[in-house]
């Protein structure tokens, strides 16, 4: 999940792609290779985020410590983790990692190590184009694109685009999966720039109404498929999500081993 664009809803749909597709089965890791580390604090593991005397993902990602990446993931309830660390906030750590060899493969060779076969690894990506989202790519070949339907935010993904094209020149093709407009509402501007979205790219577009019941299940650490209340709202986020782990599995070939009820 990339766009350099802040707000455009990356971390969520991380989490509720990452719920729907392990509560059909799947065994899912989240990587959080953002330097704010929205998603492993949302999630509840401040402690991991802010405790840099530990091995963090930052340091698995030198060539003698790739293999350490198995001792750092944390297993949640729904999926496994991969949490982020204030090193990756370290502008002194970035330029070291800019600056080092294979420096954009990094993550690539780092989640080569893993012990674990994974049916989905989704990573969770800064709001900006540097060599950390650069890895992110690179290591999965693979992206969605969150937005918030605004003109302003729909011209960025011109931007995004040369970024991809820039990376393909290098390290092959980047399948780009689907856009995903986040806390859509009814009115002019919105409806206009899905249209003109659509319009432009020929991509799957998902559409996530502002009034989905998203962020309560976060704030308990679950994504709406942990989350143990039941209402409209939360049928209707869960029936949204699963239409994207549908695009992902019919995308991979992926048979899940069981479907969610929602």
């Amino acid at each position: 999940m990339a766009n350099q664009k802040g707000g455009a809803g990356k971390t969520t749909d991380v989490i509720h792609t990452g719920g729907a597709l392990a509560a059909r089965g799947h065994d899912v890791l989240l990587v959080d290779i953002d330097y704010h580390g929205g998603l492993t604090c949302s999630l509840g593991y401040n402690d991991l985020y802010y405790d840099t005397d530990r091995t963090t993902l930052f340091d698995v990602l030198d060539f003698d410590q790739m293999e350490s990446v198995n001792d750092i993931i944390v297993e949640h309830k729904e999926f496994d983790i991969l949490p982020a660390s204030e090193k990756l906030a370290n502008n002194k750590n970035i330029q070291t990692l800019l600056e080092a060899p294979k420096s954009r493969e990094r993550l690539e060779m780092t989640l080569d190590e893993l012990e674990k076969d994974y049916d989905y690894i989704i990573v969770d990506t800064p709001p900006s184009l540097n060599v950390l989202t650069d890895n992110a790519l690179v290591a999965t070949g693979n992206v969605v694109i969150p937005v918030i339907p605004e003109k302003l935010n729909a011209n960025s993904l011109q931007i995004f685009a040369k970024q991809l094209s820039s990376l393909e020149q290098a390290y092959g093709d980047i399948n780009r999966i689907a856009i995903v407009c986040n806390r859509v509402e009814q009115n002019a501007e919105h409806r206009d720039t899905i249209e003109e979205i659509k319009s432009a790219y020929s991509l799957p577009v998902f559409e996530i109404p502002k009034r989905t019941d998203l962020s309560q299940s976060i704030g308990e650490g679950v994504s709406v498929f942990g989350f143990g209340k039941e209402n409209q709202r939360v049928e209707d986020a869960r029936d949204l999500f699963n239409e994207i782990a549908d695009l992902f599995d019919e995308t991979f070939e992926k048979t899940a081993p069981e479907e969610v009820e929602a």
